[in-house]
């Protein structure tokens, strides 16, 4: 259900960078990560200082054990939005990590 909803979000508004962001995250196997990371990667490469993506991106790599490349990404969303939410976020993992 989750997915569907957010597929149709992303039909609805294209071009919105959350929606496309929920759309992939709720794609999300640890078994096969392929299907999520196939959505972050062109959106991380299309948004560079999107730190909603740089955000999520952590969040999954977290989730897969890949601690090195978590940290960056949780670094850049925290360099692109300090002092917005995913900013935030990023800066209580990442002291969580040290």
């Amino acid at each position: 259900e989750a997915r569907a909803a957010f597929d149709r979000a992303l039909e609805l508004e294209p071009g919105n960078l959350r929606a496309g962001v929920a759309a992939a995250v709720v794609r999300f196997d640890p078994e096969a990560p392929a299907a999520a990371f196939s959505r972050l990667g062109p959106l991380a490469r299309d948004h560079p200082r999107a730190g909603v993506v740089r955000y999520h991106l952590g969040i999954l790599l977290l989730s897969i054990r890949q601690v090195d490349e978590a940290r960056m990404q949780l670094e850049r969303a925290l360099a692109e939005d300090p002092e917005g939410f995913y900013g935030r976020e990023a800066r209580d993992l990442l002291t969580r990590l040290s």
